[in-house]
């Protein structure tokens, strides 16, 4: 039988008016919560929902009832509050059980992040994000950063320091000067994503942008079978030969002119180049827009197309390579969509999702993990709906029973 178990630890956050509001505490019981871990989000969140009553442990030990002592719950009085935008928060969640005899206790951290917002409402809300909230208390200097001098990843690298946060430095990618004014970081990193179609997420502390996603290699696995922890499913299961994808691939680069500004330096524009690729049983083809020019390629009547977007990428070639690499990935006979589990096995994004059915082994698989998103509920459980993005391999172990 498996019990769900769930802790949040609080670590309160000093402010000029609670100079002295730095407690640590945890609550080992909420109504229920919702979170989600996925790059295409660009913030992960939380809402925890807390009871009308509840109790929680300080850092001495002792077992507190807010309900029977002066104490501020949700910053809406002139008591230092006892929770307050800022406070950092992790929850950890998951199930206590038996396994060959022995009590197992088996959580894993659902979320870390920090409030965002407290509801006024009973029972009370916990809104929380995800190290996006830290970089928008974070200023950016103005500056021109030169694209002789700096790659994007340099200078997320050069805003993020003393934070404690890093940058993903897999990619040297150069998207020419640029210049922040009047910005936090977090306008920055949402500016590059608006502008250049670059994805931006979080992996714990570490920040990933770029125009292509970064999965851990390898990821940790959990394993889900068909006729045991799989609950619901929407997955569909296609041959390679029945799929047929392509992609739009967009390079904006910039050029010189024939022209001079007032003060004499030599005029730029910016220009895009555009590449179709297709890949069809198995064979690529590949059509490029000259630059400067409307695009005319065919509309997608069938199959997939994924839009890929670079920058400072003037050889069409290197934009047809990089389209073969990404679309490669989904060419294969498998599933494809999102099924619903227990919150165990435990995965979060770029994970690998063993899938196993014994009654059609051909349709076992592993498959990179796109997101998650978390749901514990008094009448639905602990509960986990996994989205896959693609097919990495088929190597299977067997699923040990639960009692």
């Amino acid at each position: 039988m498996l019990i769900v178990t769930t802790k949040i630890l609080i670590s309160q956050t000093p402010t000029k008016d609670f100079p002295n509001r730095n407690d640590e505490f945890n609550l080992d019981f909420v109504v229920g919560f919702e979170a989600n871990d996925s790059w295409r989000d660009f913030t992960n969140e939380c809402k925890i929902t807390l009871p009308k009553n509840f109790t929680y442990i300080s850092t001495t030990g002792s077992l507190i009832n807010p309900e029977n002592t002066s104490i501020n719950i949700g910053g809406f009085s002139a008591n230092a509050p006892l929770f307050m935008r800022g406070d950092g928060v992790t929850l950890i969640s998951g199930y206590k059980y038996k396994l060959n005899g022995q009590t197992i206790i088996d959580t894993a951290i659902i979320f870390e992040g920090f409030i965002s917002k407290v509801s006024s409402k009973k029972p009370f809300e916990l809104c929380c994000e995800d190290n996006m909230y830290l970089l928008k208390q974070i200023p950016a200097p103005n500056k021109v950063f030169p694209a002789n001098t700096y790659t994007l990843e340099s200078m997320l690298a050069e805003l993020l320091q003393g934070s404690g946060l890093t940058v993903n430095m897999t990619a040297e990618t150069n998207i020419g000067d640029f210049r922040t004014q009047n910005e936090t970081v977090m306008d920055v990193v949402a500016r590059i994503r608006k502008d250049y179609h670059f994805e931006a997420y979080f992996t714990r502390n570490e920040l990933f942008c770029g125009p292509l996603v970064v999965y851990q290699v390898p990821g940790n696995k959990g394993k889900f079978v068909f006729q045991d922890n799989i609950i619901e499913e929407e997955l569909e299961y296609k041959r390679n030969d029945d799929v047929v994808l392509s992609a739009l691939v967009y390079s904006v680069n910039k050029v010189t002119i024939n022209q001079q500004t007032k003060d004499g330096a030599t005029k730029t524009k910016h220009q895009r180049l555009e590449v179709l690729v297709t890949w069809q049983n198995g064979v690529f083809t590949a059509k490029t827009n000259p630059p400067g020019q409307k695009a005319d390629f065919p509309p997608n009547y069938t199959g997939e197309r994924r839009t890929l977007y670079f920058w400072n990428v003037t050889d069409p070639n290197v934009l047809i390579e990089r389209a073969k690499k990404e679309l490669q990935k989904y060419y294969y006979t498998g599933f494809k969509g999102k099924f619903t589990t227990f919150g165990i096995p435990f995965v979060k994004q770029g994970d690998d999702a063993e899938i196993y059915d014994a009654v059609l082994p051909e349709r076992n698989g592993t498959y990179k993990v796109k997101g998650v998103e978390y749901k514990l509920s008094v009448d639905g459980g602990l509960r986990q709906v996994v989205e896959l993005d693609y097919r990495i391999g088929d190597n299977i172990d067997p699923m040990p029973k639960l009692n």
